[in-house]
């Protein structure tokens, strides 16, 4: 691998963590959180960019790179365009997609982090954290912010092939409630319940929404109209179907 291919992964690395823990760290300041929440934001907001990093762990470390001095510090433009043309001489780099998509999400440009997902998936059909990601910006990208089609069967089988991971989970309850099946969001939901904190805000979050689809599915699948699907549940878009700040990570 190229030294620019391992500054570029560096720069986005470090975009990731900066995006997901200052705020977090601020709001937990902010509420005075206890220290195992705090601890479990640290924690999640390290393992999300790394969860599919890998390798890339070496950046930062001229010494690995045989003692080449590193160039000046890229931008996170240029540490993008260096990582696609990684990707467009070896797309086979699942990883590499994997971390584009992730990043280019927390850009919030989903179609586009849709696509590097999907060259994730083409080089790794089974690639856990690419099905999730691939599942959620599409929900992102489209009008309705439905989760169905090659969405839902990517969430079902990476539910099948990772049980716990916890995004998945939460992203498939999503989808359920939206299709009005209440009793299979609340069982999805449940068995992510047991996988959180149970003091963290992310546990209350989704223990309100078992309650709520519980309700639904007792008033006999009362039709809901997918644009209703609760907020808290969803994107802040009107339809809410990905995960709001502080939801479960891709684990």
């Amino acid at each position: 691998m190229t030294l620019a291919f391992y500054l570029a992964a560096g720069a986005m690395l470090a975009l990731a963590l900066a995006l997901i823990l200052v705020p977090l760290v601020r709001h937990g300041r902010r509420q005075g959180r206890s220290r195992s929440v705090f601890a479990l934001v640290v924690t999640l907001a390290v393992l999300t960019p790394l969860a599919s990093a890998g390798i890339y762990l070496l950046v930062g470390t001229p010494s690995t790179l045989g003692g080449v001095e590193p160039p000046k510090e890229m931008d996170v433009d240029q540490a993008i365009a260096a990582l696609r043309q990684r990707l467009k001489e070896h797309p086979d780099d699942a990883q590499g997609w994997t971390l584009l998509g992730q990043t280019l999400a927390m850009l919030k440009q989903p179609a586009e982090a849709r696509d590097a997902y999907d060259g994730a998936l083409k080089a790794d059909p089974k690639n856990v954290a690419a099905m999730v990601g691939w599942a959620e910006t599409d929900s992102l990208v489209r009008g309705d912010h439905l989760i169905e089609g090659r969405a839902l069967a990517l969430l079902q089988a990476a539910v099948a092939a990772s049980p716990d991971s916890q995004k998945a989970l939460w992203l498939l309850g999503i989808s359920q409630f939206q299709h009005e099946k209440f009793a299979e969001a609340s069982a999805t939901w449940k068995h992510l319940q047991p996988l959180l904190d149970p003091d963290s805000n992310v546990a209350h979050a989704v223990a309100e929404q078992i309650a709520q689809a519980d309700r639904r599915a007792v008033a006999g699948n009362a039709a809901t109209p997918a644009a209703q699907a609760p907020a808290s549940a969803g994107t802040p878009a009107p339809a809410g179907t990905a995960p709001a700040p502080g939801t479960p990570p891709a684990h």
